[in-house]
């Protein structure tokens, strides 16, 4: 056989064994898709925002956890259209008001049904943000509270821990909040006040324009957790939407709904008012992810949905 027959024997050789070697090679990260993706959903990844942590996996799991800004998050299965069950899941979790500027990871460990386990994460920049300074000079009794009360107050902030550490399962409302009211805000969320000289935690949810008696309507769909009248915000309803999410309803003059009644956006939960520790009628409307609120407008926007 000539130089050019051998030449031919080799390449074809070389090529087979080449072949055997690619077909043997380890899959890398890199060859495909990862086995879990992590999305974030949010208006801005900035103090007193909330975000929605949306998790995608390539083959069902049995169950998922994750954490985001060194808290654990409460993941719950969140179908999608087209979606498998158990590859859909999602997360509610919020930037706290005092966290500084930098990256933070948020990391999504599932456990297979074949009794495997996957990992996923991703990386988000917490942007900078101030808040404003409000001053306001009231009569003592609003800083203040009376030493009779104090046994009420501490009773009642028990049980707001309770409510608010509450975690039910179940996918979020589908789609954007709506306003609870018309009127249009009059101080903002995370405003940092000072009474009388002496400063206060910094606002915990915005107060919009409603003259007494104007009716108020549930901003999205979930189940009443606490309907009742407190120290501080007077005639109150708070909603859990699922998932750690909450909605607070505050300073009412009627109440139009119970505990553990199912409520959808749009029911009517009372009527505004001036009850409680203010100095006028409005309705304060807040939001929190466990007990850490965040600027409840951030609901209306489609970002997070």
């Amino acid at each position: 056989m000539g130089a050019r027959g051998r030449g031919r024997r080799w390449s074809f050789a070389a090529a087979l064994a080449l072949g055997a070697l690619m077909a043997a090679r380890p899959v890398r990260a890199t060859d495909a898709a990862p086995a879990i993706r992590v999305e974030i959903r949010a208006r801005e990844t900035a103090p007193g925002e909330p975000v929605r942590v949306v998790v995608r996996t390539k083959e069902p799991l049995a169950s998922l956890v994750g954490s985001f800004l060194d808290r654990p998050l409460f993941v719950v299965e969140d179908p999608s259209p087209g979606a498998a069950p158990g590859t859909s899941w999602s997360a509610w979790a919020v930037v706290e008001l005092d966290r500084r500027p930098g990256k933070a990871l948020v990391e999504a460990s599932g456990a297979t049904r074949a009794g495997g386990t996957v990992r996923g994460s991703a990386v988000v920049r917490v942007k900078d943000k101030e808040f404003p300074t409000q001053r306001l000079d009231v009569e003592p009794k609003y800083v203040t509270p009376p030493p009779e009360v104090e046994a009420r107050i501490a009773a009642e902030r028990k049980r707001l821990g309770e409510v608010y550490a509450r975690r039910s399962a179940g996918a979020p409302p589908p789609g954007p909040f709506r306003r609870p009211v018309d009127g249009e805000p009059t101080s903002p969320f995370g405003a940092r006040r000072i009474f009388n000289d002496k400063p206060r935690d910094p606002h915990p949810g915005i107060d919009l324009r409603a003259a007494s008696g104007t009716v108020v309507r549930c901003a999205g769909r979930g189940r009443v957790a606490l309907a009742g009248d407190l120290y501080y915000s007077g005639e109150t309803v708070i909603v859990d939407h699922g998932g750690g999410l909450f909605t607070v309803y505050a300073h009412l003059s009627r109440i139009d709904v119970r505990d553990q009644d199912a409520v959808d956006a749009g029911t009517v939960v009372g009527l505004s008012g001036a009850t409680g520790r203010v100095t006028g009628p409005h309705l304060h409307w807040g939001a929190k992810i466990g007990d850490l609120p965040f600027d409840p407008r951030a609901l209306l926007d489609p970002v997070l949905w």
